[in-house]
């Protein structure tokens, strides 16, 4: 049974949209991802561009699921099952061997794709690879002109803040807090009013969340060279939002400067979406095909 989950193509599994009408080809692919992510995972198959790629697409598929309103509880049963049954077929199964060259021989294409687009059910996650993108990935709210996402630290591409930014206009807000489900406080996922009449986002109650303060405050400027502000998080709420489910929200909230006026605290909520499809898209390293040798398969240890 598991040979057919791993008679797949890379391009299929790490960039191309699924429609959500048809739910068997959903699944089939979530579980063909989940396959061979269980055997590289026993046997080393791929590089780190490759396997960042594949989570990436396994990612993506899993929040298509869970948008389609799949049970959970299911698709974790079924994802360790899977999982098992690959690691059991062996490193140098045919199928294995097969589909890992697969991999390796279309990531060659796959990795010259340096921009991404992750739209989920009411908002869109941009990811880039490039350096020279001040963003890896962004999600923008309109009304406010607030980007929220993983912002490049200057001199270090590869090093990814949390961060929020907003246009710099009037007083410098005094501060910024991140809001969202603390998994500890509440292990199922909060849906807020997204299905009463509203249709609105909502983050979860201040007794079951995890409230991050901005680590600083910064002026900068944004692609255009228009001023901006931009409010730095603790790098550790990156692992803490992957915990959350894709269909939650997450809140950020703007404090008005001491002397102002109006200090009314601003509010504006994210939905989270596909974060970790795009932050592992947006991880993935420049490849260099020259040097660059193909992973042969390793045997685990005790097989």
């Amino acid at each position: 049974m598991l040979a057919r989950f791993l008679s797949l193509t890379f391009l299929t599994i790490a960039i191309a949209p699924i429609a959500l009408a048809d739910a068997a080809a959903l699944r089939r692919t979530w579980l063909e991802r989940v396959a061979i992510s269980a055997a590289d995972k026993a046997c080393a198959l791929f590089s780190e561009g490759e396997r960042l790629a594949l989570r990436s697409g396994l990612y993506q598929v899993e929040g298509e699921l869970l948008r389609a309103k799949q049970n959970r509880a299911e698709m974790t049963r079924l994802a360790a099952e899977v999982s098992e049954h690959a690691k059991d077929l062996g490193c140098g199964h045919p199928d294995v061997v097969s589909v890992a060259a697969t991999v390796r021989s279309s990531y060659r294409q796959f990795a010259k794709t340096s921009y991404i687009e992750y739209p989920a059910a009411r908002s869109t996650w941009g990811a880039s690879r490039s350096e020279h993108d001040k963003w890896a990935i962004s999600q923008t709210d309109k009304a406010s002109g607030l980007i929220f996402g993983l912002r490049r630290t200057p001199g270090k591409p590869d090093e990814f803040r949390l961060a929020a930014a907003m246009p710099a206009r009037g007083a410098t807000p005094a501060s910024a807090q991140l809001v969202f489900r603390d998994v500890e406080k509440m292990p199922d996922p909060w849906f807020g009013s997204l299905s009463g009449k509203d249709g609105k986002l909502a983050a979860p109650p201040r007794a079951t969340s995890r409230l991050i303060w901005a680590s600083k405050v910064m002026a900068g400027k944004n692609e255009v060279g228009e001023p901006i502000w931009i409010f730095v998080f603790d790098a550790s709420a990156i692992d803490q939002l992957e915990l959350l489910d894709p269909r939650e929200a997450v809140q950020v909230n703007l404090l008005a400067a001491p002397r102002a006026k109006d200090q009314t605290t601003r509010q504006v909520t994210f939905e989270l979406g596909d974060f970790r499809a795009a932050r592992a898209f947006a991880m993935i390293p420049k490849a260099d095909f020259a040097t660059q040798t193909a992973a042969e398969p390793t045997a685990p240890a005790g097989h």
